[in-house]
C-alpha cells in the first residue's frame, strides 16, 4: 500500500475551476505520484521523444518503430497529427528506422528534426504535421557554365544540384552511384536498374542501356552479348570496352557464360558502366573517369569560416543554415538563422577537415541518446548518450559512462565539473535536464529499465525511480507546461508518459503488495463498524481493505471469482461470489466461514451480481450468459421468484433502485436494451429502454432531482441517462471512451452533485450527470482499469492491473 501526495491525480490539462482527483491510497507499487498522462497511439515501441512550443502551446513529438510520428498537445492530451516518418524502401517495403528526434527553431519557426538509421535527416512542421524538407549531405561546389553549383546527397542517395545564387534546384538524380568525367563533360551514374548516365549540366540522359549477358571468357579476354529487339545480337569487348564486328555464335561457341551481367550502359559506342544481377553495385569502366570527393559527403560545410548545414525545404529550394557554436541553453532548443542567398552568393563553400568536423546533431541538439550513438556513432565522449547544458554559467556535458554512472564534465576540456551520478546498474540510454525553481534536475533512462531524477547541485537522486512503464524506456525529454516542469518518456510498452518534476519526490513507502494478478471486481461494505473495500483477483483471493487507510481489514480469503458483491446476512458482512462454473459461494468476510454450502446458479456463466434487501431479507441478483436474471434468498440459498426472462441475449450488468416505493432492478444486455423489473414479483415494468446501438456493458442507478434514474454505458461509446418513472432518456447521449465490463460507477458528492466515473483503458474519466459536463480532470493509472465501484463520501474504488486505489475529489 502506498500513500499518494496531492500531486497524484494532477493532470497537465487542469483548467480553471475544474477539480482534480487524487488517490487517497493505492496498494502495490505500480503507481507513481509524479505520473501525469499516458499517450497511446503507436503499434510498436516508442524509441524517441522531443518537445517544442507551437503557437504558444507545448507539444510532444513521439517516434516509433512502427515508422510513424505522433504529435500531441501536452495541455489537452489531444493527438494533433500522425504521419509516416519516412517513405518505405521500394525493394523491401520497409521504412528506415528512426533513431532520434530533436526540435529546433529556424528563422522563428519550430521544426522537428528526425534522424534515421540510413543517415538521412528530415524536417517536419509540428503545427501542420507536414514535411518541411530535409537536411542533405554536402558533396562539393562545382563551377559549370559560369554558375556556382552546389552538389548534395539526400534521401535514397539522390544527388541534387542547386544554383548557389538563387537556391533553385537544377537537377535531381536518384540512386546516385558515381560522378565522373567523360569527354570533358561531367556526368552522373545512377543505379535505378539498369544503370544510367546523365549529363550533370543539362540533366539529360546520355548513351543507352542495353540488356546483356555475360561475361564470357576466351583466351583471357572477357566479352558480353547484347540482344535488343529487332537487332541481331552484338558482342562487346569488356577489356577494351568497345563493340566487336564478330558473330557471337562463332566467337563464343566453345565458352561458358558466368551469367553475372544484366546490362551495359553505352555512350558513343563505348561501354562505360556494367550492371550486375543480385543487386551488386554498377561498375564504372572505360573512358568514364570517376571524380573523387575525399572529404565528402558531409553533414556540415564551411562557408567562409562559418559552419553551415544544407537545408532543402518542401519546394526543393536550398537554404544555408548558420550553425552556432555556442552551448545550448537550459531549455535545450537551438535557434538557427538562415543565411540570405545574396550573402552566400559567390562565397567559397568547402568541406571541413574530417578530423575537426563537428557532428550536425551536436550542433542542433542538446541531447544524444543511446540509440543514436549506437546506430550512427554520434555523441559526446566517444559515441555515448549525452546532454549539453549551461550549469552555474559554465558550458558542461552530462556523459553516460559504461558502468551506469553519469559524469558532469566541462564541455571543452571534458575535465570533471561536478558530482558523479550513481544509481543505475546498467548503461544510461538517454539524458535530459531541466530547471526547477533555483535547481537544475537531470532525468535519465537506462538499460536497467529505470527512470531516475537527479539534483545536479548535490549529485543526489530525487526519491525513488519513476515507475509506470512496463518495459525498457528508450528516451526522455523535458519541457514546461503551465509553469510546471514536465518530463516525457518513450517506452518499449508502446506508450509515451509524462511526469511532474515539480511534484513531491515520489513516495518511498511500499508497505505491502496486494493482489498478484488482475483485480477482477471491487465492492464496499461495513465490517464491525468500519467501512471497507472488498476486492477479488485473478490470483484466486478476496482481500479486504480499510476504506480510510488502505490497511488490511481481515485475512484474505481463497476464492476463484468471476463476479462478486457484498451483503449483510445474520448481522455479518458477507461476500457473495460466482465461480467460473457459475457456482455461488457466500462467505463471512471477517472469518471466511461459509454461510451456506456452495450452490449452482443455473446460469451458463454468471456475468454480474448485485445485492439489496427485500423487506429486510438480504437477496442477491445474478445475471448470466443464458440471458436470464435470478433472485436468491441469501439466508437460505434458494431462489425467491421464477427466473426473469425477456432479454434475447447475454445479460451483462445489473443494479438495484427504489421506484414508487418498491424495490426494482435494472439490467443491461447484449441485445442493446436496458430493462426495468419489479423485484418482489419478477415482472418487467414497461417497455425496454432503447437507445444504445451496441451491447450495454454497465448500468448504475441514482436519484436525480428526486426521481430515480439509471445510467447505462454501451459498446457504442455512449453514456445514457434514463428517467425510470417515465422510461424516457434524459437529454442527449454523452460521448464515452472505450472500456468494458464493470467500468461505470456513480457517487454522490458532498455538494449534492452526482458524478459518474467511467473507465477508459488506463484512465478514469469523471462526468457531472446534472449538466452533463466533466466533473474533474482525468485520472491516469499505469495499468488498464477492470473494475469500478462507488464508495461513501463521494469516492470511487478502482481496480487496475493487480492494484487497487481509492479516488477522491480535491477541493
Amino acid at each position: 500500500m502506498m500513500e499518494r501526495s496531492d500531486h497524484a491525480s494532477r493532470d497537465v490539462t487542469a483548467s480553471q475551476g475544474l477539480a482534480s482527483w487524487r488517490a487517497d491510497w493505492t496498494c502495490g507499487s505500480g503507481t507513481d505520484p509524479r505520473l501525469l498522462r499516458c499517450f497511446k497511439a503507436h503499434d510498436a515501441p516508442v524509441v524517441a521523444v522531443a518537445t517544442a512550443v507551437v503557437d504558444g502551446r507545448a507539444v510532444v513529438v513521439s517516434a516509433s518503430r512502427d515508422a510513424t510520428l505522433c504529435i500531441w498537445d501536452l495541455a489537452t492530451g489531444e493527438r494533433l497529427h500522425t504521419l509516416m516518418a519516412a517513405p518505405p524502401d521500394p525493394m523491401s517495403s520497409l521504412s528506415p528506422e528512426l533513431v532520434a528526434l530533436a526540435t529546433v527553431v529556424v528563422d522563428g519557426q519550430p521544426l522537428v528534426l528526425t534522424c534515421h538509421e540510413d543517415g538521412t535527416a528530415r524536417l517536419w512542421d509540428p503545427e501542420t504535421g507536414r514535411s518541411a524538407g530535409e537536411l542533405v549531405l554536402g558533396l562539393a561546389r562545382l563551377d559549370m557554365d559560369g554558375r556556382h553549383m552546389v552538389l548534395a546527397i539526400g534521401e535514397d542517395r539522390t544527388l541534387g544540384v542547386w544554383d548557389q545564387a538563387t537556391g533553385s534546384r537544377l537537377g535531381a538524380f536518384p540512386s546516385m552511384v558515381s560522378i565522373g568525367e567523360l569527354d570533358g563533360r561531367k556526368v552522373v551514374v545512377t543505379s535505378d536498374h539498369p544503370a544510367q548516365v546523365w549529363d550533370l549540366a543539362t540533366g539529360r540522359e546520355v548513351g543507352e542501356c542495353l540488356p546483356a549477358e555475360g561475361p564470357w571468357t576466351l583466351e583471357g579476354r572477357h566479352f558480353a552479348v547484347t540482344g535488343e529487339e529487332s537487332q541481331a545480337p552484338r558482342v562487346w569487348d569488356l577489356d577494351r570496352h568497345v563493340l566487336l564486328a564478330a558473330d557471337p555464335q562463332e566467337l563464343l561457341a566453345d565458352t561458358e557464360c558466368d551469367d553475372e551481367l544484366s546490362a551495359l550502359t553505352v555512350v558513343d559506342g563505348r561501354v562505360v558502366v556494367l550492371s550486375f544481377d543480385y543487386e551488386e553495385a554498377p561498375q564504372v569502366v572505360g573512358d568514364l573517369a570517376p571524380i573523387a570527393f575525399p572529404d565528402g559527403p558531409s553533414e556540415t560545410l564551411i562557408l567562409e569560416e562559418r559552419s553551415v548545414a544544407l537545408f532543402v525545404n518542401a519546394d526543393q529550394t536550398l537554404r544555408f543554415w548558420d550553425l552556432p557554436t555556442s552551448p545550448i541553453g537550459p531549455d535545450g532548443t537551438r535557434s538557427i538563422r538562415s543565411i540570405p542567398l545574396q550573402a552566400a552568393e559567390g562565397k567559397g563553400l568547402i568541406n571541413a577537415d574530417p578530423e575537426n568536423r563537428a557532428s550536425l546533431w551536436t550542433l542542433v541538439s542538446a541531447r544524444t541518446n543511446g540509440l543514436l550513438a549506437t546506430e550512427l556513432g554520434w555523441g559526446t565522449g566517444g559515441g555515448v548518450a549525452s546532454r549539453s547544458l549551461v550549469l552555474d554559467g559554465l558550458p558542461v556535458s552530462l556523459i553516460a559512462e559504461s558502468d551506469g554512472t553519469i559524469t558532469v564534465r566541462h564541455a571543452r576540456s571534458l575535465s570533471p565539473a561536478g558530482s558523479v551520478l550513481t544509481g543505475h546498474t546498467d548503461r544510461v540510454w538517454a539524458i535530459d535536464s531541466a530547471p526547477v525553481g533555483t535547481r537544475t534536475l537531470a532525468v535519465t533512462t537506462s538499460r536497467d529499465r529505470t527512470v531516475r531524477v537527479w539534483d545536479l547541485a548535490t549529485g543526489e537522486q530525487e526519491g525513488k525511480p519513476l515507475t509506470g512503464h512496463t518495459g525498457q524506456v528508450w528516451d526522455v525529454a523535458t519541457t514546461v507546461v503551465d509553469g510546471r516542469c514536465v518530463a516525457v518518456t518513450a517506452g518499449e510498452d508502446h506508450t509515451v508518459r509524462t511526469w511532474d518534476l515539480t511534484a513531491a519526490r515520489g513516495d518511498g513507502d511500499r508497505l505491502r503488495a496486494g493482489h498478484t494478478e488482475s483485480v477482477l471486481a471491487v465492492a464496499t461494505t461495513v465490517v464491525d463498524g468500519v467501512p471497507v473495500v472488498v476486492t477479488a483477483g485473478a490470483d484466486h483471493t478476496v482481500r479486504t481493505w480499510d476504506l480510510a487507510t488502505g490497511s488490511r481489514a481481515s485475512d484474505s480469503l481463497s476464492a476463484e471469482v468471476s463476479a462478486m458483491t457484498t451483503a449483510v446476512v445474520g448481522g455479518h458482512a458477507v461476500v457473495v461470489t460466482a465461480t467460473p462454473d457459475a457456482t455461488l459461494h457466500i462467505l463471512e468476510l471477517a472469518t471466511g466461514r461459509p454461510v451456506h454450502c456452495p450452490f449452482p446458479s443455473g446460469h451458463g456463466r454468471v456475468l454480474a451480481i448485485a445485492s439489496t434487501a427485500l423487506d429486510g431479507l438480504p437477496v442477491a441478483l445474478t445475471a448470466g450468459s443464458d440471458g436470464v436474471v435470478r433472485v436468491w434468498d441469501l439466508t437460505t440459498g434458494q431462489p425467491l421468484v421464477a427466473p426473469l426472462t425477456g432479454h434475447s441475449s447475454r445479460v451483462t450488468t445489473v443494479a438495484t433502485a427504489v421506484h414508487g416505493g418498491r424495490p426494482v432492478m435494472v439490467t443491461g444486455s447484449w441485445d442493446k436494451t436496458v430493462r426495468l423489473w419489479d423485484l418482489p414479483t419478477g415482472r418487467q415494468l414497461g417497455e425496454p429502454l432503447i437507445g444504445h446501438t451496441d451491447w450495454v456493458t454497465a448500468v448504475a442507478t441514482a436519484t436525480l432531482g428526486g426521481a430515480p434514474i439509471a445510467i447505462s454505458k454501451g459498446r457504442d461509446r455512449t453514456v445514457r441517462l434514463w428517467n425510470l418513472s417515465t422510461g424516457q432518456q434524459i437529454g442527449n447521449a454523452q460521448a464515452a471512451e472505450s472500456g468494458s465490463g464493470n467500468s461505470l460507477a456513480v457517487s454522490a458528492m458532498a455538494d449534492g452533485r452526482l458524478v459518474a466515473a467511467i473507465a477508459d483503458d488506463h484512465t478514469v474519466r469523471f462526468h457531472d450527470l446534472t449538466p452533463g459536463c466533466p466533473a474533474g480532470t482525468d485520472h491516469l493509472l499505469p495499468f488498464p482499469v477492470h473494475s469500478l465501484a462507488a464508495a461513501p463520501g463521494g469516492r470511487f474504488v478502482v481496480g487496475f492491473g493487480c492494484e487497487v486505489a481509492v479516488l477522491s475529489r480535491t477541493s
